[in-house]
């Protein structure tokens, strides 16, 4: 184990990150996750780096320190500070690389992110954790309080599924959704039709929040263009399938997943939502099957595909499981008041 005297924990502007030093973020983030029996792929920097300077609506993390020895990186925090809901609140999204925990890392980029969420005027810190991992015992001994905002990480093995399975699943849904027809959609959203999917993402806020304190995220077309240029940005192709009222011509669903064209063995399933007006008609099921298909056939170097699911969005579950989803890792939200 290297010697930890020369410690050193830089914050960074994330405009300014270089691809070496998120190269050695994209390490640290691969031996957390593999640590924490996630079975990701790896990390790549080119991905750690522009996920930094766009996050979801093309603005950078509002903190990025990095604690490295020598020239290695041994651990990172990023710290984002909402702009539209929830501005009294902070996140904290952090890793120290597994062999180097311990020692007081983990600890000293903390102190630097509370510093600057308590300097921002905010009150709330989020923050958490895989359930089996070291995390949870480390967020608890520092002052940190389990949220509502427990999460189950689903994965669909789109080349070991058994044959036919998200047609016949497609077909049963069609049945009870013969006035609907799906629309499929590559990459950013038309700009004739931003509102549209603007009312399609915020049919979301029905789910469980992470916590009953939470403000829902409110979408309108801006916020949309803003979410579709971010994605270009970090090289992340969005897929949308959308349901569509045949006879209205209204939006009723939509189900998305992205495909990182840095890492494109692992893609993740993304919001599936149903405007409340036309749910009862199998559409969850019926866009999230055709998704499978869709993907399965137009991108084979896709070989799996995750899902957060809250564990008390007892539908959802429901529908995953069906498509073959199985339980890989379970994350636990964390909160403490500053």
């Amino acid at each position: 184990m290297p010697s930890l005297s020369d410690l050193l924990i830089t914050r960074i502007d994330p405009l300014e990150l270089d691809l070496a030093t998120a190269d050695g973020i994209a390490e640290v983030l691969t031996a957390s996750s593999a640590a924490a029996g996630l079975g990701m792929p790896p990390r790549s920097g080119a991905a750690a780096l522009l996920s930094r300077q766009l996050q979801s609506d093309g603005t950078p993390v509002d903190g990025l320190w990095v604690a490295t020895v020598g020239d290695r990186v041994i651990g990172h925090l990023d710290l984002e500070l909402p702009a539209q809901e929830n501005t009294d609140s902070a996140h904290l999204r952090g890793n120290v690389h597994p062999e180097l925990r311990g020692h007081g890392v983990g600890r000293a980029l903390l102190e630097e992110g509370v510093r600057a969420a308590t300097d921002a005027g905010r009150a709330k810190l989020y923050t958490g954790a895989f359930s089996g991992g070291d995390g949870i015992a480390v967020l608890e001994r520092w002052g940190f309080t389990a949220t509502p905002g427990r999460y189950a990480v689903r994965r669909v093995d789109l080349h070991e599924a058994p044959h036919g399975l998200w047609d016949r699943l497609y077909d049963e849904a069609a049945g009870h959704a013969a006035d609907y027809e799906l629309v499929h959609l590559v990459g950013p959203t038309p700009p004739g039709q931003l509102e549209q999917m603007a009312t399609l993402h915020e049919a979301i806020n029905d789910a469980p929040a992470d916590d009953e304190d939470e403000e829902p995220a409110l979408f309108d077309a801006e916020r949309v263009r803003r979410y579709d240029a971010a994605m270009a940005g970090r090289r992340q192709t969005v897929h949308r399938v959308v349901a569509v009222h045949r006879s209205t011509g209204e939006w009723a669903g939509l189900s998305m997943l992205c495909v990182d064209e840095f890492g494109p063995g692992l893609a993740f399933q993304e919001d599936t939502s149903v405007v409340r007006a036309h749910r009862g008609h199998r559409l969850g099921l019926l866009m999230k099957a055709d998704m499978l298909r869709w993907i399965s056939r137009e991108r084979p170097e896709v070989g799996a595909v995750d899902t957060w699911n809250a564990t008390s969005n007892h539908h959802m579950i429901a529908v995953n499981e069906r498509l073959g989803a199985q339980v890989v890792a379970e994350h636990v939200g964390y909160r403490r008041d500053l």
